[in-house]
């Protein structure tokens, strides 16, 4: 079960990365790292303020991210390019991705485990 639907993601998130072609699929993996990351907590939790829907939709486009390759390396603007080496760039892993998409929204709610 996804936590949110493509209808939230558009009209309360405010989605636009994720084509409803697809959205079903990535949201079901959200889910399932929601659910790993919170070791089944999100299920249960009182979400009035839609958090775990947030998490979904965030850590869904992450997801969508990392599938492409994780984001642009290069670009070229006219006859100006610019390219960085892979070592000396601050682009983000693919679990650093996924981990600020989840805790932007659930680092407050207890539902993460912090180490403490």
């Amino acid at each position: 079960m996804a936590y949110a639907t493509y209808e939230f993601y558009q009209d309360s998130y405010g989605g636009n990365a994720i084509p409803l072609a697809d959205f079903q699929r990535f949201s079901k993996r959200a889910s399932e790292y929601i659910d790993m990351a919170t070791f089944g907590r999100a299920a249960s939790y009182n979400d009035e303020e839609n958090l775990v829907k947030k998490a979904c939709c965030a850590v869904a486009e992450a997801i969508k991210i990392n599938e492409e390759g994780g984001g642009v390396v290069a670009e070229s603007v006219g006859k100006i390019s610019i390219n960085y080496a892979a070592s000396v760039t601050n682009t983000p892993t693919e679990a650093e991705r996924l981990s600020t998409a989840i805790c932007r929204y659930l680092i407050h709610t207890g539902l993460l485990y912090l180490g403490v």
